[in-house]
């Protein structure tokens, strides 16, 4: 993904919770790029009636997956913070110069790779 020189990254998860949040952030400082996490909403009501468990059958409303989307900036920030336990539609305007920005302080497929310098053959 890096090597692809991405600008935007769409990270879908069942639900973006803490860790899953640490990773997106991570892959955008890192690639500095773009990256929208998106996590899915859902509820006991959305399941077939054989997957519910006897304990939520009566709770159709409940959430079993809580979101939590957000849009992380190329330097790791957020630019729309996560929401949890609600439906909504979130936008932003992406100002794709960050990236070249950014790209000034860490290039991992750009001026840090070397390619004359270093190669690696593995044979077996």
């Amino acid at each position: 993904m890096h090597e692809a020189g991405e600008h935007v990254h769409v990270a879908v998860f069942p639900e973006v919770h803490e860790m899953h949040q640490f990773t997106s952030r991570q892959f955008a400082f890192e690639r500095r790029c773009f990256v929208l996490a998106v996590g899915l909403l859902m509820r006991v009501g959305d399941l077939l009636d054989p997957l519910k468990a006897d304990s939520l059958k009566d709770k159709s409303d409940a959430l079993i997956l809580r979101g939590g989307t957000s849009i992380i900036a190329p330097n790791g920030s957020y630019i729309v913070e996560h929401g949890f336990d609600d439906e909504r539609i979130i936008i932003a305007e992406l100002d794709l110069t960050m990236i070249d920005r950014e790209q000034m302080t860490l290039d991992v497929t750009g001026h840090y790779a070397r390619p004359d310098v270093f190669d690696l053959r593995v044979r077996s």
